[in-house]
C-alpha cells in the first residue's frame, strides 16, 4: 500500500499533467486572406462528373449554333458553350430551375469552374434554355451520339425501345374532356334551336310560310356562326321596327339569350378544336393530354418514348397519345433525324406489335423483334390453344382455304377494309366459311357464335408479320434481346425518374418540353459516360 506522504505526491503530479497539456486546434480563420489563394481546378478530382461533361462539350461543334442565334453587335454575350456545359451538369446534378443554377454558380465550386466565374442571372439562364435551346436541342442531342459511337459506348446495332408518361407543368384540376364539352356544345345548340323558334313566333308572316317547320337557317348543317348572326340581325330589326313595348321586351330577352348561347358554342368550338381528337387536354399547358399514370392517376402528361443500347439514350421523341404503339412511326421519323444511321434491329414490348410498325421496319430494313400482343401468352408453360382456335387451321396458300382439326375445308368468302382511327392507317380482313358443318361432331366446341357454319376472319398480312416476330424472339438471339430489354431502357427510365428525381417537367408547350426532356437525356448519357469511366478507374 501507498503512505499517506507518497499519495499525496501522486495527486500533485497530476494536477500538474493536467496544468501543463493544453487543447490543440488547427488553424482556423475564416476571415484570412491568402497570399497565393488556391486554384478551382486543384478542387476538383481528376474524375468528377463536371469534367466529363466539359470534354464531351468541348468535343462538340457548335459553329452552326453561333452563326443561327448570335447575330453580333451590341453588348457582349455569355458563351454559348460554357451555357451549355452550366445547364447539362445542372441536369445532371438534379437541378433544374433558373434561380437554383443561379445560385449553384455563386456557391458551387464545380459550377464556377465549369462556367469559368461566370454568373448568369436566372433569366438568362431560362432565356438560353426556352430560346436558343429550343431549335438546336437536336443538333446538340446528334452530335452526342456521334460522340457515342465514336468512343465505342454504342454501335447503333441494337435498339431497345420503350415508352413513359411523364406529367406536365400543369394544374391536375384543369383538365378539359373532349366528350363533356361535345355534350355542353351540343346542350348549347338545342338551347339556340329553342331561342330561334321563339324568334320566329315574333313574326307572324313567317310562322304562316313555315308552319311548324325548321328556318331555312338551320337546314342540315344544325348551328352555326352564319345562322346565329341571321338571328341577332333579324332580332335588331324587329328592335329598331316594333313600337310594341311587350314584343320589344321579348326581342331584347331573347337577344341577350341567344349572344350568350353563342359565346358558350364558340367557347366550347374553340376547346374542341384545342383537343384535336385528343380525349382530354390541360388548360394550363393545353399541349399536354389526360393520361393515366403509374398510380392510375389522371394527370396532364407527355407520353415520351426512347430507346437505348447499353444503357445510353440513343433517340427520343414526344407526343400527346398514350399509346406507344400508335406513336411508334413518328419516334422512327424523329430517330432519323438524330441518329447518323437507323439502327438495325429494334426490340420492344407488345404494345408496338402492330400491323402497321411491322411493315414500317420492314419498309426500312430494320430486324423486327417487336412481340405482339398474344406473344407473352403463348410463353407460358401449358399454355395450349383451343383445338378449334383459328390459329390451329392449316391455311393452303396455293387454294387459298382453311383445314379445320376435322378436315373439313373453309373457302374464301369476302374482304372487308377497315381504317384506324388514331393514325389511318388500312388493313384488309379476309373471311373464310366451312361449307360442310352438318353432322360433325365437335361442332359444339368449334362454333361459339349463333352460326351455324364454322367463320373465320384473319388478317394475312398481321399473321405474316407475326410469324416472322416469332422465330425471331424465340431464336437464341431473340431470347438474349428479350432479356436485356429490362434491364436496357427501363434502366434509363430508373435512372431518369428515381436517380435524377425528374417525375414533372417545368416548362409548358410541347416544343419546350422537347427541348428540356433532350437536355435530361444528354445529362443522362453524360452520367453513364462518368459511371462507366468511373469503374474503368477503379
Amino acid at each position: 500500500m501507498l503512505s499517506a506522504i507518497g499519495l499525496v505526491l501522486f495527486y500533485q503530479r497530476k494536477n500538474m499533467s493536467k496544468r501543463t497539456n493544453k487543447v490543440v486546434f488547427k488553424p482556423y480563420a475564416p476571415a484570412q486572406i491568402q497570399l497565393l489563394p488556391p486554384s478551382l481546378d486543384e478542387l476538383i478530382s481528376p474524375t468528377h462528373l463536371v469534367r466529363v461533361v466539359n470534354e464531351v462539350v468541348d468535343q462538340m461543334d457548335l459553329r452552326q449554333l453561333i452563326a443561327d442565334n448570335y447575330e453580333g453587335g451590341g453588348t457582349s454575350s455569355y458563351h454559348p458553350s460554357m451555357m451549355v456545359k452550366v445547364i447539362l451538369y445542372s441536369y445532371a446534378m438534379k437541378i433544374y430551375t433558373g434561380r437554383k443554377i443561379a445560385k449553384a454558380l455563386r456557391q458551387d465550386v464545380t459550377f464556377m469552374w465549369i462556367a469559368a466565374s461566370n454568373r448568369p442571372d436566372f433569366r438568362t439562364i431560362n432565356g438560353f434554355r426556352t430560346g436558343i435551346l429550343k431549335d438546336t436541342i437536336e443538333s446538340l442531342f446528334s452530335k452526342l451520339v456521334q460522340f457515342l459511337i465514336e468512343q465505342g459506348y454504342v454501335t447503333m446495332e441494337n435498339y431497345f425501345c420503350d415508352g413513359t408518361t411523364i406529367a406536365a407543368d400543369g394544374n391536375k384540376n384543369k383538365i378539359v374532356w373532349n366528350k363533356s364539352t361535345h355534350r355542353y356544345k351540343q346542350l348549347a345548340e338545342e338551347k339556340c334551336k329553342e331561342l330561334f323558334n321563339q324568334i320566329d313566333q315574333l313574326n307572324t308572316e313567317e310562322q304562316k310560310a313555315y308552319g311548324d317547320k325548321d328556318l331555312e337557317e338551320l337546314g342540315d348543317k344544325g348551328i352555326d356562326k352564319k345562322s346565329i348572326r341571321d338571328q341577332v340581325n333579324k332580332l335588331n330589326e324587329t328592335i329598331e321596327q316594333t313600337e310594341d313595348k311587350r314584343k320589344l321586351r321579348k326581342a331584347n330577352s331573347l337577344k341577350k339569350k341567344l349572344e350568350e348561347q353563342e359565346i358558350k358554342i364558340n367557347k366550347y368550338q374553340r376547346r374542341i378544336e384545342t383537343a384535336d381528337g385528343r380525349s382530354g387536354y390541360n388548360r394550363t399547358d393545353t399541349d399536354a393530354s389526360a393520361m393515366y399514370m403509374k398510380n392510375e392517376e389522371i394527370l396532364p402528361a407527355y407520353n415520351i418514348l426512347a430507346g437505348s443500347e447499353n444503357q445510353f439514350i440513343t433517340g427520343f421523341s414526344i407526343h400527346q397519345n398514350p399509346n406507344d404503339g400508335t406513336c411508334f412511326k413518328q419516334h422512327i421519323e424523329e430517330l432519323g433525324k438524330t441518329a447518323p444511321f437507323l439502327p438495325e434491329s429494334i426490340t420492344a414490348d407488345s404494345i408496338f406489335g402492330t400491323e402497321e410498325n411491322y411493315e414500317l421496319l420492314e419498309n426500312k430494313k430494320i430486324g423486327n423483334y417487336l412481340k405482339f400482343k398474344s406473344f407473352h401468352s403463348e410463353q407460358k408453360r401449358g399454355n395450349v390453344k383451343d383445338k378449334f382456335h383459328k390459329d390451329r387451321f392449316i391455311y393452303d396458300e396455293e387454294s387459298d382455304t382453311y383445314t379445320c382439326p376435322n378436315e373439313q375445308k373453309l373457302t374464301y368468302q369476302s374482304s372487308r377494309i377497315i381504317t384506324y382511327k388514331k393514325t389511318k392507317y388500312i388493313s384488309e380482313l379476309k373471311t373464310y366459311k366451312c361449307a360442310n358443318c352438318a353432322g360433325c361432331p365437335f361442332a359444339a366446341q368449334c362454333i361459339k357464335s349463333n352460326e351455324i357454319y364454322r367463320i373465320i376472319e384473319t388478317n394475312e398480312k398481321l399473321e405474316k408479320y407475326k410469324n416472322q416476330a416469332r422465330s425471331n424472339l424465340n431464336s437464341e438471339e431473340g431470347i438474349n434481346r428479350r432479356k436485356r430489354r429490362g434491364c436496357e431502357i427501363e434502366s434509363c427510365w430508373g435512372d431518369i425518374k428515381q436517380n435524377m428525381n425528374f417525375r414533372r417537367f417545368h416548362v409548358r408547350g410541347k416544343q419546350k418540353v422537347k427541348t428540356e426532356f433532350g437536355i435530361i437525356a444528354l445529362a443522362h448519357n453524360l452520367r453513364k459516360i462518368h459511371l462507366e469511366r468511373t469503374k474503368n478507374v477503379a
